[in-house]
């Protein structure tokens, strides 16, 4: 998970869309068309192609789901999603509480919040309260749950609770006043994830955690594309190809451009065929040598072939692409030909350029071409957001009464924009509210990693490594708190953590991670004058390299302590934990992430993998913090227990739900999780419950079987990698599908059949647009058919639903990403069976549908957008000849989920980014929307899921599950009297004969009523202006139904009746 910039140039914001006008086009063909070529030749679905091996090479982090969500989202008019208006927009809503009738929207109907309870998410911020003399008091930020609090630590049964920082969830840093400790700064933003979890500045407590005030950075102005110009490729001669070429420099490995290198060009020959892409040894080594080597692109790793040049004598490489469109930034690790390990130390510059633009050049080099690199702007063409969003760290330092607050704001690229790239730097205030940045180094803009207090109050910065692979490794130090000396470069250092000792102000400790090793821990006990390299703990994992206790993941697992008393203590942390009792000379593990790989048999603690946080109550006693939440240690490490009871901060995907008949009435439901598997809860008690994890790895789309006799359930890893089916009744799993592959995408869109036990998934892979057909689930040989028909199905699927209306055969609809909607009729189990293909695709419909759910039969169809800048929320009562826009005043949000309450068809609820919202009018032309808040925040909702008592299950993204209750509530006569609800009806329950109760002014209104089929069983024209009451006398079958009431000026308005 590395903060590695995907160097696709955003020049596709910029690029011109020519269309044949011979054929006249809609201006929604046009954008569709439009979205379908941004996301062609978007560089994300390139990257999420790549094996994890491959992403570690470039950089990328190890999970696509949010490469995934931003091809997703992006806003067909920009190729890009907007991110800063949801901040804004969070803001706004805190003021617009409004109490309704759906799950959260009224006292008594709020959102529940149900667990996990015994499973945390990822993890930076950790304090012990400083007003507390006990130490039980403790505080943690989840990057993506919030800021919780303990009252008692020690206390395995402790149960934490949310502190609100409503308007943003992601807490990366803690610090306090030492000269007010009712006085706390929290910094927002992890910027070493690629955007996955996005900050809002500075934020203060002056009351001891009690209430929260942002107090400094967020989004500072609308974002922009930078035109300053960016590097070039000069070719000097011969005069038919001379002139300036775009070029991408690499920055994962070599130096950068930071002069012009100027040189002849010459063709890198290898032994090995195609031999012009030095993917073996260069052969024209005299040829090559005080000269620009051009490479082409080929198949094996960039760092490889411009290391081969490099020990042919090249001054500089440029490697021409081998596809279409703008070069790419290359990636690697610096690190050993074909992988082997060893470093490569590359000291060159290489750059790519486009294929058209190299393939000129190559042509040319028989007549002799001279060229230079010239160094531009790094940003060149890419889109920046400004505003101080992601903070690295954070301290206050009493300087002789004075206290002041430091904090590192960083980059990151997220949602297509560099944010903040212009104000990373060290920031500074003496009142905690009044902030300027000091400089590092003159002249240059350097990103700050580490901000750490010496023994003698000296202020240490580390660095790491931009978005452009620059200005990593160094630490500086001020005495002063205002002008900084460099004190040491780490050679190939990136991202770089420093411990200062609290006893003596010379020693300090480093562990950096390196361009060539992948890490390295240093020593200086004279403040730099001398630098000791320490050996490297060895994890006895044997998956977990010798030379990498980090697994290839420095950029985002880095921790470093040293122990508040004693010099000679030391703790890290990568994938597991380590502690040195003499200065970092030897080490010893102290605890493991699970017992394969040649764990099983070490006797330390269980503690879940990939380690961020630490902190001190005393040599003892310590919290410890990862991407499983809070763990405690009362016996200085020897012993490290999870204390994640309440401390519901996991990212989830997805969300399934057994029906009550199934386990007789008792709760069962399985949630797919980020890095923490796809976790299950049988027997569940109201509220918070405990999980167990039902499969490993990342938890994907879930179901259970909802024809309310079987009782299994489905879990998914990601892409078709690992699909299981775990029967309840007989205690067997079964495996549906186990393979290697990236068929699908990596959360996976899937379906499930409950009446003929027939799974559907998105196989799509490359061109290849598929929807595999799983038969014969729970018994016999699983067979698997694949769908696929190119004429209609032209783009990959992202949402399947399968139809419950229809019993003998499976009627499915699809979703593509290109915005159609395909309906296949008539797949069975005895498939193939000629089933047939519809393309009910809205005329205006433009986006990635996200989400199809039906009504109250199979020719009602809701579908949603995943996109900003598209109408969102789709509805059609005629199976999809006619379709009608259903947005009305909601903000211009992504939507992942919908669902109709089935008691109030009016009613209808929508995941979104913010959370849940919910409307009344949904028949009306522009329906109201508002949020249902109650008991949720403004978290991203992932997934809404339905019991058969009308319970809704939401997966969130950063705060685990809620659950909720769709009611039959109706307006009281106080209600319609205060303008609440336009009108009551009394009883709700009877023969048939019951009073409509409205204002006057309701006029002259068209009273009908719906059966639960959605068939009109009644109609009749009621005049309010008469009188307020009004007698209905029905004769019907005993049964639920649905009055609809049509006023004089077209307002709809609907209530549910029981007929004895």
């Amino acid at each position: 998970m590395k903060k590695k910039l995907l160097f696709f140039t955003f020049a596709i914001l910029s690029t011109i869309f020519i269309y044949n006008y011979a054929t006249k086009e809609s201006a929604t063909e046009k954008l569709r068309k439009q979205h379908a070529a941004f996301l062609e030749s978007h560089q994300y679905n390139k990257t999420l192609e790549l094996t994890k091996s491959q992403r570690k090479l470039q950089g990328l982090p190890p999970n696509k789901y949010f490469e995934q969500e931003y091809l997703n989202e992006i806003n067909p008019a920009t190729g890009r999603t907007h991110k800063r208006e949801l901040l804004q927009l969070q803001k706004e809503l805190n003021a617009e509480r409004l109490s309704e009738r759906a799950p959260g929207d009224a006292e008594n109907n709020p959102w529940v919040e149900r667990g996990p309870d015994n499973i945390g998410g990822r993890t930076r911020a950790l304090l012990f309260d400083p007003n507390d003399d006990s130490q039980e008091t403790v505080y943690a930020g989840g990057v993506s749950g919030g800021l919780w609090k303990n009252t008692n630590i020690s206390d395995i049964n402790s149960a934490w609770s949310y502190v609100g920082i409503s308007e943003n969830l992601s807490v990366s840093s803690i610090a306090v006043d030492p000269n007010n400790t009712n006085i706390w700064y929290v910094g927002t933003g992890e910027s070493y994830t690629g955007g996955d979890a996005v900050g809002n500045g500075l934020w203060k407590t002056t009351d001891g955690g009690a209430t929260w005030n942002q107090v400094y950075g967020g989004v500072t102005g609308s974002s922009y594309v930078d035109t300053s110009p960016g590097a070039i490729l000069t070719i000097n001669s011969p005069a038919n190809i001379a002139g300036d070429y775009n070029i991408i420099v690499a920055t994962a490995f070599g130096s950068p451009l930071s002069t012009a290198i100027s040189g002849d060009l010459v063709l890198a020959i290898d032994g090995a065929s195609p031999t012009d892409d030095a993917c073996s040894t260069i052969e024209n080594t005299s040829e090559m040598n005080g000269k620009i080597a051009v490479i082409k692109r080929g198949t094996c790793s960039f760092d490889d072939k411009v290391k081969r040049a490099q020990d042919a004598g090249a001054i500089a490489v440029i490697v021409v692409n081998n596809v279409s469109g703008a070069p790419i930034s290359m990636g690697g690790d610096g690190l050993g030909f074909e992988e082997e390990g060893n470093p490569l130390n590359i000291t060159i510059t290489s750059a790519m350029v486009n294929n058209i633009d190299g393939d000129a050049i190559i042509a040319a080099l028989g007549s002799g071409v001279n060229g230079s690199l010239q160094p531009g702007s790094n940003t060149t063409g890419y889109t920046i957001l400004p505003g101080i969003q992601h903070i690295n760290d954070l301290v206050v330092r009493d300087n002789n009464g004075t206290s002041e607050v430091f904090f590192a704001a960083a980059e990151t690229v997220a949602s297509g924009a560099l944010i903040g790239i212009n104000e990373v730097g060290v920031y500074k205030s003496t009142d905690g509210t009044s902030f300027s940045k000091l400089t590092l180094s003159a002249g240059e803009n350097l990103e700050p990693n580490n901000i750490k207090i010496a023994a003698d109050n000296s202020i240490y910065v580390s660095t790491q490594s931009n978005s452009f692979g620059e200005g990593g490794g160094r630490i500086y130090q001020s005495t002063d708190g205002t002008t900084f000396t460099l004190k040491h470069t780490v050679p190939g250092g990136r991202r770089t953590e420093i411990a200062c000792s609290q006893t003596d102000a010379n020693t300090i400790y480093v562990l950096a991670q390196l361009s060539s090793d992948p890490v390295g821990i240093y020593k200086t006990t004279d403040n730099f004058t001398n630098i000791t390299t320490l050996p490297l703990p060895n994890d006895a994992d044997n998956g977990i390299p010798e030379n990498d206790f980090t697994r290839g993941q420095a950029f985002y697992d880095l921790l470093l302590r040293v122990d508040p008393t004693n010099d000679d203590i030391l703790y890290v942390g990568g994938i597991d934990l380590f502690k040195s009792i003499n200065g970092g000379t030897s080490w010893d593990q102290i605890s493991k992430w699970s017992n394969n790989n040649n764990l099983g048999a070490l006797n330390v603690s269980s503690v879940h993998a990939d380690q961020h946080g630490l902190a001190f109550s005393s040599s003892s006693k310590m919290l410890f913090s990862n991407d499983g939440g809070v763990y405690l240690s009362n016996d200085a490490g020897v012993t490290i227990l999870p204390r994640k009871k309440g401390y519901n901060t996991l990212q989830f995907y997805t969300v399934g739900v057994a029906p009550t008949t199934a386990f007789s009435g008792a709760e069962y439901f399985l949630a797919g999780a980020q890095d923490n598997g796809t976790l299950m809860i049988e027997n569940a008690s109201d509220g918070v419950n405990s999980f167990y994890e039902r499969q490993g790895g990342d938890g994907a789309y879930s179901f259970f079987d909802q024809d309310g006799t079987d009782q299994y359930c489905i879990a998914n890893y990601v892409y078709n990698g690992n699909i299981k089916l775990y029967d309840f009744s007989n205690g067997n799993v079964r495996t549906i599908n186990n393979e290697s592959g990236s068929n699908g995408d990596f959360i996976n869109q899937e379906a499930l059949d409950s009446n003929l036990d027939i799974l559907y998934s998105n196989y799509s892979s490359s061109s290849d647009f598929i929807v595999r057909m799983y038969r014969n689930i729970k018994s016999g040989t699983v067979t698997k058919t694949n769908i696929a028909d190119a004429s209609i199905m032209d783009s990959e699927p992202s949402a399947l639903t399968v139809s419950h209306y229809t019993t003998n055969q499976s009627n499915l609809f699809i979703g593509l990403k290109n915005g159609k909607l395909i309906k296949i009729a008539g797949t069975t189990n005895t498939f193939p069976n000629n089933p047939i293909w519809t393309d009910i695709t809205g005329t205006d419909f433009v986006g990635s549908i996200s989400d199809i759910e039906l009504g109250t039969n199979e020719n009602e169809i809701f579908v949603t957008m995943h996109n900003y800048g598209v109408q969102n929320i789709w509805y059609t009562a005629d199976g999809g000849t006619t379709w009608v826009g259903k947005e009305g005043n909601l903000p211009d949000i992504p939507v992942k989920a919908i669902l109709q309450n089935p008691l109030l068809l009016e009613e209808v609820i929508i995941g979104t980014e913010l959370g849940v919202w919910r409307t009344s009018n949904f028949s009306d032309a522009s329906p109201t929307w508002t949020q249902s808040y109650n008991g949720m925040s403004n978290v991203k909702v992932t997934d809404l899921d339905m019991r058969d008592d009308n319970m809704v299950f939401a997966a969130t993204y950063g705060r685990g599950i809620f659950s909720g209750q769709f009611t039959d509530a109706v307006a009281s006569v106080d209600d319609v009297l205060t303008d609440k609800k336009a009108f009551t009806v009394y009883p709700t329950i009877s023969d048939g004969d019951f009073t409509l109760m409205a204002k006057n002014d309701l006029g002259e209104t068209t009273c009908r009523i719906f059966d639960m089929a959605g068939r009109q069983v009644y109609s009749s024209t009621i005049n309010f202006n008469e009188t307020s009451e009004q007698q209905v006398s029905v004769n019907l079958r005993a049964g639920t139904y649905i009055v609809n009431l049509v006023d004089q000026n077209n307002k709809k308005s609907s209530s549910k009746i029981i007929i004895r």
